[in-house]
């Protein structure tokens, strides 16, 4: 008894009051034919004293919900719900605690959060609500700490549940923003972590109703995230276009988005959200994260953290959620769950509908850097058969912990599979990271032009001191078999193009499987401290037959006299470019000639496409797509603004 009256007081200090209007189409053009856009909060919040009532959570929900893509967009979410919550909950609990895990609400809460989601649903007939609860609740009580991986999926969860979750359950989540746990939400990290916490900690301190320990917390995360959104306007981003992370960052820009009651910290949470969109829609190919990325290489087919997200917002066929690895289906679990829909302009540009070929372009920042611009130079070609993206950075470095140079995408030919089932994945570069050829190798130098690119590597005293391996590699899934030869060519048939391969080096060999941690993946490898590669992509429909691709080659130029004297190769492509590298050998960069221009990458923009533009520092990220209206998203003093005009 005199527990309950502690408790009575102590929750008569807690008062969360209702409110809630409704949300503006922000891709909707107005009376004006330009505008900016509004937003409004969508969800009514309850009390801490509200009786449960296990049907009145409502998922966030944007207008028009009755369109065929929104029918078509709650399918998809529906089955990836399905499937996370058919997981044995007691099973993964049971796991983590044996082999004494550190972050178990990773695994944990999708499950939990997906059952709790289809109490409306006929499936959520198979499972018993008050167990989610409990091992929620026992969760935290084991594993308080108020880590990034459980940041987005544990808000989420309050702000949908929190009139119907148990009084207990709902105490625990007050008592993380009591001090000094509330300290927490201010954690950093990596990219990704911090996206996670500060927004998801940002969005729980302005729309809880619970006391703030330390309101200074609330300013130190939205200054981050205006900051990061600066960033992104100006000099791009650190960890662009992760397929590993990016469904993480969004995660936690969702709560941002669905449940702060203030306006301008949603408008921030979107335009944020809109930048992922919209670097996701460019290089997206058929299902995989095409061109060159930071901190990952996607090889599969709608089955990564990227792709997961970007499958909810523009793909199809549902039954593609019960393909996916769970650890990959959990990263579209928030956006089923949320408002936020991307522009509708990026829909065919994310869906390839536009007309291809393109070329882009972009630079990126050093990672962590709010002034390091034009660090990176990344080169995107794709057609109607394949994308093609390469990577250049300006650093000879040898470092193998602490730097996500062993993260990057250098090299990343993505061929599109006509029956949607797999695309194939190339890659080409040294081996210092891994034999996958993935990485940044220290010294790497490459050139490209459309889908040809020369690929050097040739080793000084610094690199073999630093075991740099004598050897680089075109590394491809096992499946697609020997190449046919003609000449110095290899050559594979993938799908509906050729891939045409020239390697230079002291012994050429073909390994029928790199590794046995990647026994899937064959290489062909050019030993020997100089190496090099001319790689290029035709169209099977340009060269229907074997002897109508020979006769193509046959019309292509090589220059090799000045390889071994000056590290200097020369190629005319199939597609009639001419392109010439000269290995630097103590830098990273080599010197290229396209077309008889040298390549100059001081300043390049920060997306630079047909349909996608971003110049160096301007603030203003635009869309254009023929026959629809233009849209803009502009950075300001008083936060971003959007505008769109017929």
């Amino acid at each position: 008894m005199k527990t309950n009256f502690k408790l009575l007081i102590k929750l008569t200090v807690v008062f969360v009051f209702a409110f809630g209007c409704r949300l503006s189409a922000v891709d909707t053009p107005g009376k004006n034919s330009s505008e900016t856009t509004k937003i409004s909060n969508i969800l009514l919040e309850g009390s801490v004293f509200s009786s449960p009532n296990s049907s009145s959570f409502i998922i966030p929900k944007p207008p028009p919900i009755n369109s065929v893509e929104e029918t078509a967009f709650q399918a998809r979410g529906l089955a990836i719900r399905e499937k996370l919550a058919a997981i044995n909950l007691d099973e993964k609990d049971a796991w983590w605690r044996r082999i004494k895990l550190g972050d178990p609400h990773k695994y944990l809460l999708p499950i939990i959060l997906a059952r709790l989601s289809l109490q409306n649903e006929p499936a959520g007939n198979n499972y018993d609500l008050q167990h989610s609860w409990d091992v929620l609740l026992k969760l935290d009580q084991d594993k308080p700490d108020l880590y990034h991986f459980r940041a987005p999926l544990d808000v989420r969860i309050f702000f949908l549940f929190k009139e119907t979750m148990p009084l207990d359950v709902k105490l625990a989540y007050r008592r993380q923003l009591e001090s000094p746990r509330v300290l927490e939400w201010t954690e950093a990290g990596t990219e990704n972590h911090t996206f996670m916490q500060r927004a998801s900690g940002l969005a729980l301190m302005n729309n809880s109703g619970f006391p703030v320990g330390d309101p200074a917390s609330i300013a130190t995360n939205e200054a981050w995230l205006r900051s990061e959104l600066n960033k992104f306007l100006t000099i791009g981003q650190g960890e662009f276009h992760s397929s590993i992370y990016y469904g993480y960052s969004i995660s936690g820009l969702l709560n941002l988005y669905d449940f702060s009651q203030d306006q301008k910290l949603r408008e921030l949470a979107k335009g944020l959200l809109d930048w992922y969109a919209v670097n996701m829609a460019l290089r997206l190919s058929w299902g995989t994260a095409g061109g060159a990325e930071s901190r990952g290489f996607d090889r599969n087919t709608w089955n990564n953290g990227l792709t997961a997200v970007a499958w909810l917002w523009w793909g199809d066929q549902p039954e593609l959620a019960q393909k996916m690895d769970d650890q990959y289906a959990w990263l579209a679990l928030p956006a089923s769950l949320s408002s936020y829909r991307p522009p509708e302009i990026l829909r065919a540009i994310a869906r390839k509908e536009i007309p291809l070929p393109f070329e882009a372009r972009a630079s990126h920042p050093a990672y962590y850097s709010y002034h390091q611009s034009n660090r990176l130079w990344e080169t995107f070609y794709i057609t109607n058969n394949y994308s093609l993206g390469t990577l250049l950075e300006p650093a000879r470095v040898y470092q193998v912990k602490g730097t996500i140079r062993a993260q990057y995408a250098t090299y990343k030919l993505v061929v599109r599979d006509p029956k949607g089932q797999q695309n194939a994945v190339i890659n080409l570069g040294g081996t210092y990271h891994g034999l996958q050829a993935t990485g940044r190798s220290p010294g790497d130098q490459l050139v490209q032009k459309r889908g040809a690119v020369i690929f050097q590597l040739i080793l000084n005293e610094t690199d073999l001191k630093a075991g740099v391996p004598a050897a680089s590699h075109l590394v491809l899934p096992q499946h697609y078999g020997q190449p046919q030869r003609y000449k110095n060519w290899y050559i594979w048939k993938l799908h509906n193009i050729w891939l045409v391969a020239r390697p230079w080096g002291d012994k050429i060999e073909l390994k029928s499987s790199i590794s046995e941690k990647q026994p899937n993946l064959q290489a062909l490898a050019a030993q020997g401290n100089k190496t090099a590669w001319i790689t290029d992509v035709a169209a099977v429909d340009d060269y229907p037959n074997f002897q109508q691709l020979k006769t193509g080659l046959d019309q292509t130029e090589i220059q090799d006299q000045d390889w071994k004297s000056q590290g200097k190769l020369s190629y005319k492509s199939l597609a009639g470019d001419r392109l010439t590298l000269t290995y630097q050998q103590n830098e990273a960069l080599g010197n290229a000639i396209i077309n008889g221009k040298q390549q100059v990458l001081e300043n390049w923009p920060v997306l630079d496409s047909p349909y996608i533009q971003e110049k160096l520092y301007s603030g203003l990220l635009e869309v254009n797509v023929p026959q629809q209206p233009f849209w803009r998203l502009r950075g300001t003093l008083m936060g971003p603004t959007w505008e769109t005009k017929k």
